[in-house]
């Protein structure tokens, strides 16, 4: 089964859970927890056997007084070392949260509005309030003893996050965060996050232990994991609506709304403009940048005005299924406030007071000892950039290409210089560049600049082959709320303009198990052409051929052949492309074996049940 079928699968099946849980909530939270109880109690049951089958040996040997010899550890030893490694795979360990705990005489009115929004959403009295520097807010229950002996309740507060909303919009947050609390979704949810790690942890450690208990182990998981993740996913998406009306019913639909808006606004902003800056940052300097917050809190000053017809479209999306947030235009849907902003009132960061600098010089410290690894090993990566980008500006004789590398270095290392117009002066050299197009064209978008969309249709004019990067760019742009109207128009005209090609192109990119195959229709001349093309690879050993289905009319056809791979496992990738390379047809081609494409072998050979090649024949 492919890739793709199982995902439509499991999205289907997604959707009727969804469905089932809106119908029944708690019989539906009864079902998750029936299907956690039984992947623990395998798990208890496992560590029992595990554990308790040696120690048991242990025990009978020394009641008969027989002893540990050699038999008897021959025996013990395999029994050990799989105790060893499902012990191992299942000891979870909590890490303290990182970030600076807030004292409540550090910042009296950002307690205050927490008590008050702990007592009306009859929450758990908090353990610590955390105020880390991530844009998010989150409620953790803790586990003391794996919840022997209760949970400790912590509250986290993103200074980012306090940085972008008014006092009322931050109340509607942490009253959201309650809403887990008072629903017990922490300590379920905690549990259940606690029962799938544990699970993805043992399959790992059998599927490369070797151990002969794995193979049903590893049968039961693939059954039981697909409709555990799904249940859960279901409720985890159901409890963030619970949370919403929570907050909805404590501070206002006004105020909720409005905070959805912004911070899923301030997101896009610095996915699109402050986390590629940082990026290239790493590149280019030796050592993490010594005020993080200071410069994340000025790229949040500098996001453009909120449109927030714009931002619901953008964000108007299938469900991620990596993701157990419910979409924003759902989420708003659900509070039943007017989509809109509220004039802004006293920004949330200031009830810090005399204690913000204090906190961001914390967070800081944590942030550059977090960083300090990676940021050296991307500069370290970087080195032959810096170095070929250096010796170029030695230099003022460049020929196109250097022209043109050194548009990409400067886009790489130096984001805030305008590599567009390093490309844009290259291509008055090299204007059937197509690849220079693209680039150009997607600095200029990036940079909320509706020329770039020229460029873009220049470089898949002029290449074919540029229709997918760039439509790939158009659905990430399409995700993005922040670019400006003419931007967006631009972009959908765009769009509009190459979206047959581009469906076209999709259509003949493979073959999907799902995909409707027919009998190919080749005459003589063709077969025996492919036939000759086939005769010079010795590993195959016959080959089917069918046509794909293709609903556009007068489009070039698309094949699957499939062959009989003959020579080792290792060779048959790299082998298949030759194929690809060697075959001539009239129209594009996939090429497989039945090794990993059972359902799509099948039905070649449905279509196909003589060999259009036979080798030696």
């Amino acid at each position: 089964m492919s890739a793709n079928t199982q995902e439509r699968r499991y999205r289907a099946m997604i959707e009727r859970l969804a469905a089932e849980a809106k119908a029944a909530p708690q019989a539906y939270r009864t079902r998750v927890a029936l299907l956690a109880g039984l992947g623990f109690g395998v798990l208890s049951l496992l560590v029992l056997l595990a554990v308790g089958l040696p120690v048991g040996l242990v025990i009978a040997l020394l009641v008969t007084g027989r002893g540990i010899d050699g038999w008897a550890l021959y025996v013990l030893l395999p029994q050990m070392v799989f105790a060893a490694l499902v012990v191992r795979a299942l000891w979870l360990r909590f890490e303290p949260i990182p970030g600076h705990r807030l004292r409540p005489e550090e910042a009296p009115e950002l307690a205050e509005d927490i008590e008050r929004l702990r007592l009306a959403a009859g929450a758990p009295e908090l353990d610590e309030v955390i105020i880390d520097g991530d844009f998010n807010a989150g409620a953790a229950s803790v586990p003391r003893l794996l919840g022997l002996a209760g949970h400790r309740h912590c509250l986290v507060i993103g200074l980012p996050l306090m940085r972008v909303l008014d006092r009322d919009e931050l109340a509607a947050v942490i009253a959201h965060e309650f809403g887990h609390f008072s629903h017990g979704h922490g300590r379920f949810s905690g549990w259940i996050y606690r029962v799938r790690l544990s699970w993805l942890r043992l399959a790992h450690a059998l599927a490369h232990g070797g151990n002969a208990m794995a193979r049903p182990l590893l049968l039961f998981f693939r059954w039981y994991a697909p409709y555990f993740s799904a249940y859960s996913f279901v409720l985890a998406r159901e409890d963030e609506y619970e949370a919403d009306a929570v907050s909805t019913r404590l501070v206002g639909g006004e105020a909720r709304v409005s905070a959805l808006l912004r911070v899923a606004h301030a997101a896009q902003w610095l996915q699109r403009a402050f986390l590629p800056r940082m990026e290239a940052r790493m590149r280019a300097q030796p050592q993490p940048a010594p005020a993080y917050h200071a410069l994340l809190a000025a790229a949040l000053r500098e996001a453009p005005p909120l449109d927030v017809a714009r931002l619901l479209a953008s964000a108007e999306r299938e469900n991620d299924l990596e993701d157990t947030h419910p979409t924003l235009p759902q989420r708003v849907a659900a509070v039943g406030a007017p989509p809109a902003l509220r004039p802004p009132g006293v920004p949330a960061v200031a009830m810090l007071g005399e204690a913000l600098a204090r906190i961001e010089r914390s967070l800081d410290d944590a942030w550059r000892a977090e960083m300090r690894a990676p940021w050296t090993a991307a500069h370290a990566e970087a080195k032959a950039d810096r170095e070929r980008l250096d010796a170029l500006e030695r230099r003022s004789d460049w020929s196109i290409e250097e022209r043109l590398e050194h548009a990409r270095l400067v886009a790489r290392l130096r984001p805030e210089f305008d590599a567009a117009l390093l490309y844009e002066r290259a291509l008055e050299l090299a204007p059937d560049n197509a690849n220079a197009w693209f680039r150009a064209g997607v600095l200029r978008i990036e940079g909320d600049d509706a020329a770039g969309a020229a460029h873009l249709r220049r470089a898949m004019t002029l290449d074919a082959g540029a229709i997918r990067p760039v439509f790939e760019k158009l659905d990430a742009w399409g995700r993005d709320g922040t670019l400006s109207s003419a931007v967006a128009d631009a972009l959908a005209t765009l769009r509009a303009e190459f979206a047959d090609r581009a469906a076209s192109l999709a259509a003949r990119a493979g073959v999907d198990a799902d995909d409707d195959l027919v009998a190919h229709d080749l005459d003589e001349a063709a077969l025996a052409a492919l036939r000759a093309a086939l005769a010079p690879f010795g590993q195959i050993g016959a080959a089917w051929l069918a046509r794909k289905r293709l609903d556009m009319a007068g489009e070039p056809a698309h094949y699957a052949l499939l062959v009989r791979w003959q020579g080792s496992v290792a060779s048959e990738a790299a082998g298949l492309k030759r194929v690809v390379d060697a075959v001539r047809l009239p129209g594009s081609v996939s090429v497989f074996t039945d090794t990993a494409h059972r359902d799509q072998a099948r039905r070649v050979r449905a279509q196909c049940p003589d060999p259009v090649y036979r080798r030696g024949s």
